[in-house]
């Protein structure tokens, strides 16, 4: 759990990561809130799919102009190995998963599906834990804990109405 450090006059904001964080977390609950409308007038995986091309966009063209060494010829130190993990990941981890996730936000309730994805970095920690060795500090572990108890108590009406 790294503190946003300030050293000299490397201050912009750009460059935190707690920043970036918030922004994707916008992005997502304006992009889980429209797919409602969007998805009166368009397929709900081909609005995601446009969804990320457009994101893409500008994220290209920022590394365009940082002059992001992958576009500069090191694509060709891929080994095969490496490109099958990008498409496995590009096919499985962002379209398909996306494509699910917002097809049932055109269904059901927003709120809960919102709130089961507060469990991603529960996964990541876990897989981080189980096939990379890292360790859990206790503040983590009672924020997962505190995370668990606020998904429940988001979820515990739509529960306690289905019994």
């Amino acid at each position: 759990v790294p503190a946003l450090s300030v050293e000299g006059s490397n201050t912009s904001v750009w460059g935190s990561g707690e920043w970036w964080m918030f922004l994707s977390a916008q992005s997502m609950a304006v992009g889980t809130i429209m797919v409602r409308w969007v998805s009166k007038y368009s397929d709900p995986i081909m609005a995601t799919g446009w969804h990320m091309v457009l994101g893409g966009i500008p994220l290209l063209v920022i590394s365009v102009l940082n002059h992001d060494p992958a576009l500069n010829g090191h694509i060709q130190e891929l080994t095969w190995s490496d490109i099958v993990a990008l498409g496995y990941t590009s096919i499985f981890g962002s379209a398909v998963s996306y494509g699910v996730y917002f097809y049932n936000a055109t269904r059901g309730s927003l709120t809960t599906l919102s709130s089961l994805t507060f469990l991603t970095p529960m996964f990541a920690s876990i897989f981080g834990f189980l096939y990379l060795g890292e360790t859990f500090a206790p503040e983590q572990i009672g924020g997962a804990l505190l995370t668990l108890v606020a998904i429940y108590m988001v979820n515990y009406k739509s529960i306690i109405g289905e019994k």
